[in-house]
């Protein structure tokens, strides 16, 4: 079995802005030609000291987008983060592709801001933007066996459940969460390495706070975008995600 194991998990639960954003996810869902692809939770975690000596602001953020259509899949899809300030002026923003949003699934993601200066985060906006559609029938990596460390990572497996091998850009995003369901915490990792078909990879989101508050934490979510930077390549084993 692959092992991944590298990038960390940053919680800072003392210091965490915490959201939860509600888009409608638990009402009727899109049943016309095109996939409706919200985010249904997010949260945001500043770091306290920032960056180069408080030169620059720095937080990490995860987010739940849903698929409300029941009969399209949602591919090439872009989601935009905005930093505000507590005027509702720009800090900073960040972009993440994700290869595919399957009809009526949950997909997790999770990024970092960066922004020169000392003004204060006060939350971030979202944006989300479908680049195709098609009618349903592509699958992500199955994830099981997920759960929260003794120190706030995230640990599991999946499997590549495709003909093709999946290409070293494939992404795992997780997201941790409270028990109002609040996101805590958020990281992602490469696996790095080709995963052949029918191959199971470990991952190891680790985390690094020796303050976790883990009477907090109940659950983690974790998504797996089988291309990652290398979708719309030859590479890429996701049906209309592929040169």
């Amino acid at each position: 079995m692959q092992m991944v194991r590298r990038r960390v998990l940053a919680i800072a639960f003392s210091l965490a802005v915490l959201a939860l954003v509600s888009s409608g996810g638990g009402g009727r869902a899109a049943t016309d030609r095109t996939a409706k692809v919200v985010v249904i939770t997010s949260g945001v975690m500043p770091e306290g000291d920032g960056l180069g000596g408080g030169d620059y602001g720095y937080a990490d953020y995860g987010l739940v987008l849903r698929n409300r259509s029941l009969t399209r899949d949602a591919i090439d899809v872009t989601v935009e983060v905005e930093a505000v300030d507590g005027r509702g002026l720009s800090l900073t923003d960040s972009y993440t592709a994700v290869t595919l949003v399957p009809a009526g699934a949950d997909f997790v993601i999770s990024g970092a801001l960066i922004w020169r200066g000392s003004p204060e985060l006060a939350g971030i906006e979202t944006e989300v933007h479908v680049g195709q559609t098609a009618p349903r029938r592509r699958r992500l990596p199955p994830v099981k066996h997920v759960s929260v460390t003794s120190s706030g990572g995230v640990i599991g497996s999946f499997t590549n459940p495709y003909k093709k091998p999946l290409p070293e850009s494939a992404t795992i995003y997780g997201v941790v969460l409270d028990s109002r369901g609040r996101i805590v915490a958020a990281g992602y990792d490469l696996t790095d390495a080709v995963t052949r078909p029918g191959a199971t990879v470990a991952f190891d989101i680790l985390g690094t706070s020796t303050t976790v508050q883990l009477d907090a934490v109940t659950s983690a979510k974790v998504s797996v975008d089988p291309c990652g930077y290398l979708a719309f390549t030859r590479v890429c084993p996701v049906p209309g995600a592929h040169s």
